[in-house]
């Protein structure tokens, strides 16, 4: 339980981080995400509708599966043959890691654009999400997270989490390219047995 109890919240910081764009591109890429000193690799597959990553962690396979116009959230254990659902808005996977956060502050902070660069032969928007307490000058006094933003995929490529710790928490997209999109990546296996996590109503 505790394997999947730790997979669980992985999936929630990663998904939370993508939710930070509205509209994607079409590519395939691998997520290098580095958070409390331990490095993850993540391979994600995007297109306009939404996306889906797949990842080992500890010898559990998973893959994840956001659709744009859904509410749900598709957690597979091909292992298992097992489906799992949850709610984008559940305030479990919402309010529990440092990414999570980005979306809450990105709602009330201050987002400034500094510039461009390009990140893995990618043009970049540079962003900056700074709190929204300020000092007595009535500036925003903390910066929390550096963001790069593909300007062709508008999608985040790169993206530092400064309040995670004693450690930036660091995501970063390579291996950027195009994909032929297989619909079927997308949907539930038909031999998998599905469930509802905490925050889901029952399928009718």
């Amino acid at each position: 339980m505790k394997n999947v109890k730790n997979f669980i919240e992985l999936i929630s910081v990663i998904v939370l981080l993508l939710f930070t764009s509205s509209a994607f591109g079409q590519f395939k890429a691998k997520m290098f995400f580095t958070s409390m000193g331990e490095e993850h690799l993540f391979y994600v597959y995007s297109t306009a509708e939404g996306y889906r990553y797949e990842f080992n962690e500890d010898g559990q396979e998973g893959v994840v599966i956001v659709k744009k116009e859904s509410p749900e959230v598709i957690i597979l254990m091909p292992e298992q043959k097992m489906a799992m659902k949850n709610s984008k808005e559940n305030p479990m996977t919402m309010g529990n890691d440092p990414i999570g956060s980005y979306k809450y502050f990105s709602e009330k902070g201050s987002v400034k654009e500094i510039g461009t660069e390009t990140i893995n032969g990618l043009e970049c928007i540079k962003s900056e999400l700074w709190n929204e307490n300020s000092n007595e000058y009535g500036e925003a006094n903390q910066k929390m997270y550096t963001i790069w933003t593909s300007v062709e995929y508008n999608f985040p490529i790169k993206m530092i989490n400064h309040i995670e710790g004693s450690e930036d928490a660091i995501m970063e997209m390579k291996d950027v390219e195009p994909w032929e999109v297989d619909s079927r990546k997308f949907e539930i296996p038909s031999d998998y047995h599905v469930m509802d996590l905490p925050g889901m109503s029952p399928d009718k």
